[in-house]
């Protein structure tokens, strides 16, 4: 028995040591482990751990050109593809593509037919003879492709696996474009052609696509050709010729408005829907900036053809790095009135950075997926610091912090670099995208920004139209350092978790010593028992002056000394809140007046500004809180003014809703001008709802007014039933729901397929509240109408919230007489059950 102390108390240890197994061979002497007795115990200690490889490539794919019709009645492509290769080294006789729910025609070699088998999922090709390394192989495939047929997976990131959508096909929703559009990752571009559908592949393109001229089309690379048939179609043909991964492919058509500008040569496209014309450049505001900043700061220029974005409904993902060609939710399309304080900055700087960090330079196996995602993520903060400031920076870097945070705890942790993950499509998630952005911030940190972003042009350079691991990254960081990095990578890449820290402060006078106590205390089932940690501590003086001192913790428990110093008004660890850890650490009022008075840190400002807000001396820094550059600490300091017990502030509350410039602020105040007069308020509500003010601050205007039982809010909520913004959306559905008018039943069936994301919970739950109250007929009438919408290809949270309304009326009829109604409804509910081939869908629906 073996007895092992530490501070965290007293472990007892039982060996158990069976005699050690030798077996010789040769001279070599192979010794086994000893097998401990929880092995013993345990038959799954005794194999090797799961481990997802990257693709083994026995062909190397160089171009792929592909000839495109669209049925739109049946939901069907029909293709021809012509498909070059070359064996990667060994020699091969068959080819195995991947082809997902196809009808093959014919697959020929030049005019030779090839014999093939296929399986629904893999087409393997038998060749004409065996083709050596450098010799290429072309193949001609006619096929057709039915997306929308056969079983459909998905997942909370990528709601559906189909890979090509037709959105409203038949032209029977008014309010609806018809259009189609590609979603590739992971692997479901081959839903709609064959290919070597893995991340660790690459080719150049040709699309040629015959649609209705009244459409627009667009694929990745240049449009090279646009002609016009005498049958009323046209074939537009656009071409790409530097490679990248099969799932970066895309396609769109439909009825869209298409802005164009070029800035120093480069083609930029937006694709909106016609209302939204007038704002498309404003919708993708700062594109052409961003790609200069990115580039300038990369020392490597855009590597690709043009640059487009296009909005795509029903869309099942937020974004997709498509090369050149970015598609986008509907979600960020918005008018002018939404775009106020609610930019699509961040989203705009992802995806557009995936074309170096995605595009370029691709994950060898989703595994490695952050090198892609946590790129992306962190170039939301590189631009918002350099566009706006380190403090919209740091904001959103600590919510993706809080982001992180959450997913940690609520579904445990997992290593970045993830070999073992059960499913690939498990990898998009909150490590993947935050995690991976706060570690890249902290080895910036780490190395400093000349070197970071020089070891970033040499990643690139040596690594460009490839597919990488993660070593290749580190290695890049080590050659232009000259620093060994492998205990961050292995810490903060291939191991889980992260630290949690509880920080003490002491300051001992009579030695004019500051102490700082730093105690790891996270469990080493999540986490690493020990972390490196390379960090600064701030001292601020009784003036106000900051001294930083370089602070290196590689122990469990460390205490940090500073010597010959006067003691500090506060001092924070980690002193410009760069570290990816919970640090837990009491400040005094006093400590959190200083840290709000002479911290220019975002972070520090608003824990304290938090803390003091309850506390009277709040008032003491209210003036200088009411003169921050940015609206977090003004709106803080707007709700902290009461009114009714500070009468004499309302009229400085008035002009801070007149005239501060974000709407944020302006919304505080005139929450708080409405816990006074309601009528004396009421002329600001109105001048709201008929100017052109944020849809932020009427939502509050109009939520306002129905608290308070205005008789004139009718005059006005009409204005905004065709307004998109969510919150507008709700307070509009809140409205109509609780009047019991059966009239307003339009208003939520003319936007039950287009209700945003956001809102469209909400807005079910107040549809079926109305609902609820009508006639039988009317109720049987809507579920049919919902069972249309959980029947479509559409979005699968939304076909789920379709299917839950019918679920909650059929819930309602439990009562005698009430049988036949209960029956109606459980038919179409079962319909809907036997119809659906999603297996996240199948599986929420057993509870119905």
């Amino acid at each position: 028995m073996l007895l092992m102390t530490s501070c965290g108390g007293t472990k007892e240890v039982v060996m158990v040591a069976p005699p050690i197994e030798e077996e010789m061979l040769d001279t070599l002497v192979v010794t086994a482990p000893p097998i401990t007795k929880e092995e013993q115990e345990d038959p799954i200690a005794q194999v090797l751990p799961p481990y997802n490889p990257s693709a083994t490539r026995y062909m190397d794919l160089l171009h792929t050109t592909l000839d495109l019709r669209f049925d739109w009645n049946n939901q069907w492509v029909i293709g021809t593809a012509n498909i070059e290769m070359t064996p990667v080294f060994y020699p091969q006789s068959s080819v195995e593509l991947d082809a997902k729910g196809f009808d093959i025609n014919r697959i020929s070699k030049g005019a030779k037919e090839l014999k093939y088998a296929y399986d629904g999922i893999k087409l393997m090709i038998f060749l004409d003879r065996t083709y050596t390394r450098g010799e290429k192989v072309n193949l001609i495939i006619d096929y057709i492709a039915k997306p929308n047929e056969g079983p459909e997976g998905g997942s909370a990131a990528i709601t559906s696996d189909k890979g090509l959508f037709f959105i409203n096909p038949l032209g029977e929703d008014p309010n609806k474009p018809m259009q189609i559009w590609t979603q590739g990752e992971t692997e479901n571009n081959s839903r709609w052609y064959p290919t070597f559908d893995k991340p660790n592949e690459r080719m150049s393109q040709q699309i040629s696509m015959t649609v209705d001229d009244k459409y627009s089309t667009l694929s990745n690379g240049e449009l090279i050709s646009s002609i016009r048939n005498a049958d009323g179609t046209r074939t537009d043909t656009w071409k790409q010729d530097k490679p990248h991964a099969p799932y970066l492919t895309m396609v769109a058509v439909g009825e869209y408005a298409v802005v164009k500008e070029e800035v120093e040569g480069l083609e930029y496209l937006y694709y909106v829907e016609e209302p939204y014309r007038p704002y498309a450049k404003t919708i993708f505001n700062h594109t052409p900036e961003m790609i200069d900043f990115f580039s300038k700061k990369l020392a490597y220029e855009y590597p690709w053809d043009k640059y487009a974005q296009v909005i795509a409904r029903d869309y099942v993902s937020g974004a997709m790095e498509n090369t050149g060609a970015v598609v986008f939710g509907e979600f960020v399309q918005k008018t002018g009135r939404e775009l106020i304080d609610n930019d699509n900055d961040y989203i705009v700087a992802h995806e557009l950075f995936h074309h170096w960090f995605g595009d370029l330079v691709t994950c060898e196996s989703w595994a490695n997926l952050t090198l892609q995602e946590g790129f992306a993520n962190y170039s939301e903060y590189l631009w918002f610091e350099y566009k706006y400031g380190r403090d919209r920076a740091d904001k959103h870097r600590m919510s993706e912090m809080q982001g992180y945070l959450m997913s940690a705890q609520n579904q445990g942790t997992h290593p970045l670099i993830w070999y073992d993950h059960p499913n690939k499509e498990l990898m998009f998630d909150a490590h993947s995208y935050n995690k991976g952005g706060l570690v890249l911030h902290m080895l910036r940190n780490l190395v400093g920004d000349d070197a970071f972003w020089a070891s970033l042009n040499k990643y690139l350079r040596d690594n460009e139209f490839t597919a990488v691991e993660v070593d290749e990254l580190r290695m890049a960081f080590e050659d232009v350092t000259g620093m060994d990095l492998q205990w961050f990578f292995d810490q903060w890449y291939l191991s889980a978790g992260h630290p949690i820290l509880e920080i003490k402060y002491e300051y001992i006078a009579e030695e004019r010593k500051q102490l700082i106590h730093v105690d790891q205390v996270q469990n080493d089932e999540d986490h690493l028992p020990v972390y490196r940690l390379e960090t600064e501590i701030a001292l601020y003086d009784k003036k106000g002056n900051a001294t930083f001192y370089p602070a290196t913790m590689d122990t469990r428990n460390t205490t940090f000394e500073i010597e010959n110093i006067d003691q500090p008004s506060v001092v924070v660890y980690d002193g410009h809140n760069d570290l990816l850890a919970v640090v837990n650490q009491a400040r005094s009022t006093e400590e959190n007046l200083a840290l709000l008075k002479y911290s220019d840190n975002y972070i520090d400002k608003l824990k304290a500004a938090n803390a003091l807000k309850r506390s009277p001396l709040f008032e003491t820094v209210l003036e200088n809180m009411l003169n921050e550059p940015h609206e977090d600490f003004r709106e803080l300091a707007v709700e902290y003014i009461n009114l009714r017990k500070q009468p004499d502030q309302k009229e400085r509350v008035e002009s801070i809703l007149d005239s501060d410039p974000h709407s944020s602020v302006r919304n505080a105040a005139l929450n708080s001008l409405l816990k006074t007069d309601y009528a004396s308020v009421k002329p600001k509500l109105v001048n709201i709802l008929t100017g052109n003010d944020a849809y932020s601050l009427a939502a509050t205007a109009l939520k306002a007014m129905k608290r308070n039982n205005d008789p004139d809010l009718m005059n006005y909520v009409g204005d905004y039933e065709k307004v998109n913004y969510p919150a507008i959306v709700s307070i509009v559905a809140d409205i109509y729901s609780s009047s019991g008018n059966g009239k307003y039943l339009g208003f939520f069936e003319d936007r039950l397929e287009s209700v945003s994301l956001f809102a469209m919970f909400n807005f079910y739950n107040k549809y079926f509240d109305l609902l609820k109250l009508q006639s039988e007929e009317r109720q049987i009438e809507a579920a049919m109408k919902l069972k249309e919408i959980a029947l479509s290809g559409g979005n699968m949270f939304r076909k789920f919230v379709a299917t839950s309304t019918i679920n909650k009326l059929e819930d309602r009829y439990s009562s005698p007489g009430q049988e036949v109604m209960k029956i109606k409804l459980r038919k179409i509910l079962d319909e809907i059950i036997n119809q659906e081939t999603d297996e996240q869908l199948q599986s929420r629906y057993r509870s119905f």
